[in-house]
């Protein structure tokens, strides 16, 4: 690609130069550039449709599906590819994709009435077929490639200047841009334990046969839901089980067993169950709050804006946490602090706490991956387990369900019934969440003895009916309209399920309530 071709199209401008101009919405007439969240979306739609062109023409017999996403690339298979042949496919498809690039395809970004949606046919009526026309239908369209649309697309293949197609085995990874070094690819990193969970999850849904939201809508039509729910349910408490008899085959040499995971993810269930689970196989448990760990406010740092930064690693004091700790796994008495969240103000030395020669100390919080929390602990004495919504359902065969979107719709829910916020408040504040979770989470994530997946493909039946209402709320022209909007258009083709299936026990109930569960010591 050239300095010209470069150039011209580093803002992927529609209207002008200075960034993409929404057709949409409350953006309406606002650039905005590919290197944030939005215009990087909007790029990588139009990408996956000249994928999914390219490989319609090259291997009219084969079927393109996008899956998870990892290392700033998507995972992608295709049915009818042998084993094997991933590095001619790659190259084939390489040279396509350029073609179609060239040829500057235009790219529809089409709204569709309920009568057109219901007349579709063929592949392409798979998920507007259950669309009860509440919210409009909209589709991305690049000839016979059709994705459902969850926000416009660049208008035409021309714009689509920067890929890189990876071998895997079995499949390929799409990768693109991201947005510090946009327009370039930065350079792969794997990350081995995250790809193996993504394999289990995608064989698990596949297994159960609701890897896609027309797929689950025919299930909750046959039963209500119920068998999706009990084999997703059956399923995680077997990871579940996994993960404790590998603890108990490494206890007493592992016996400080660190949670962590992004917003939503559950971790709080998640710890109770496996503080149960434990318990049951004769262990005893103790939990040490890391909350009650904080500096006084007067010593937290602060952000740029200069509000204060309460998830760096700076806002605890690490090396009182790290001594007590220590202490704790060599038999001693600590008295532990309590933080008072209405003055800001820590008090010391208040309730005592000893861990008993049988029992296990979980930590749960955003840095429990990183050893730095820490300091002075052996790191060998430590059990690190990542928790997060790995979420593996696809909306169609190209348009994959985000893990951010997830515990976002997560999040919506659990901030109004139990915090009062409004679907706009929670939805504004995500960005913020979202860059804590990037530099505080992710980069450790790798480092985890097993990872845990708490998402589940029955999530959106089960959520719809809170999240309805909710978005509906969300006034247009505020800068949260257009993520309301596109998820309720998507909640839309969703059939619901009677959140009575769900069980007590299941990980969903610390967002919808009802949870068997209570912490107790």
């Amino acid at each position: 690609m050239g300095e010209d071709s470069l150039g011209k199209r580093t803002s992927i401008a529609v209207r002008d130069a200075s960034g993409l101009v929404f057709p949409l919405g409350s953006m309406e007439g606002k650039p905005i550039p590919p290197w944030v969240s939005e215009g990087r979306e909007v790029y990588r739609r139009g990408l996956i449709l000249a994928l999914d062109l390219a490989v319609k023409r090259v291997y009219p017999d084969w079927k393109l599906w996008v899956e998870h996403s990892i290392s700033l690339g998507y995972r992608c298979r295709i049915e009818g590819m042998e084993p094997g042949s991933e590095k001619e496919v790659c190259v084939k498809l390489e040279e396509e994709l350029n073609r179609i690039s060239g040829e500057a395809l235009p790219i529809q970004h089409r709204k569709l009435s309920s009568g057109e949606a219901l007349g579709l046919v063929g592949e392409h009526s798979l998920l507007p077929r259950w669309h009860i026309g509440k919210e409009p239908y909209w589709a991305n369209v690049l000839e016979d490639s059709w994705a459902f649309a969850m926000g416009p697309t660049v208008p035409d293949t021309s714009w689509l200047t920067s890929w890189e197609l990876r071998p895997s085995r079995g499949s390929f990874l799409l990768r693109f841009p991201g947005s510090k070094t946009w327009p370039e690819i930065v350079p792969w990193v794997a990350n081995p334990s995250l790809s193996k969970e993504l394999d289990l999850e995608e064989k698990h849904i596949s297994r159960m046969k609701v890897h896609t939201v027309d797929l689950l809508n025919r299930r909750i039509r046959e039963d209500g839901g119920r068998q999706a729910v009990m084999m997703s349910h059956f399923y995680q408490n077997r990871r579940i089980v996994q993960i404790v008899s590998r603890l108990g085959d490494e206890f007493p040499a592992k016996r400080i067993v660190m949670i962590a995971g992004p917003s939503c993810s559950g971790k709080t269930t998640f710890t109770r169950m496996l503080a149960t689970y434990l318990r049951a196989e004769g262990f005893g448990t103790r939990m040490i709050s890391v909350d009650n760990y904080f500096r006084n406010r007067s010593e937290t740092p602060k952000n740029k804006d200069g509000s204060y930064d309460f998830e760096c690693l700076g806002a605890l004091n690490t090396q009182l946490f790290g001594e007590h700790v220590k202490k704790l796994i060599e038999g001693e008495t600590v008295k532990l602090p309590v933080f008072n969240f209405h003055n800001g103000e820590r008090e010391d030395n208040v309730n005592p706490m000893t861990l008993g020669s049988n029992e296990f100390l979980l930590v749960e919080g955003i840095h429990g991956l990183n050893d730095s929390l820490t300091p002075g602990v052996d790191v060998a004495s430590k059990f690190k387990i990542y928790i997060s919504a790995l979420t593996t359902l696809n909306i169609d065969r190209l348009t994959r369900m985000s893990t951010s979107d997830g515990r976002l719709l997560r999040r919506i829910v659990r901030d109004s019934t139990r915090r009062g916020y409004s679907a706009t408040e929670t939805i504004m504040g995500w960005p913020s969440v979202r860059r804590g979770e990037r530099k505080n989470i992710f980069p450790f994530q790798e480092q985890a003895d097993m990872m845990f997946n708490s998402a589940l493909p029955y999530e959106l039946p089960v959520l719809k009916p809170y999240l309805v209402p909710l978005l509906e709320d969300v006034e247009e022209g505020s800068d949260a309209f257009r993520d309301a909007d596109r998820l309720l258009r998507l909640l839309d083709c969703v059939e619901p399920i009677n959140e009575a299936v769900v069980p007590r026990l299941s990980i969903l109930r610390e967002f919808i309530n009802g949870l068997l569960l209570d912490w107790s010591e």
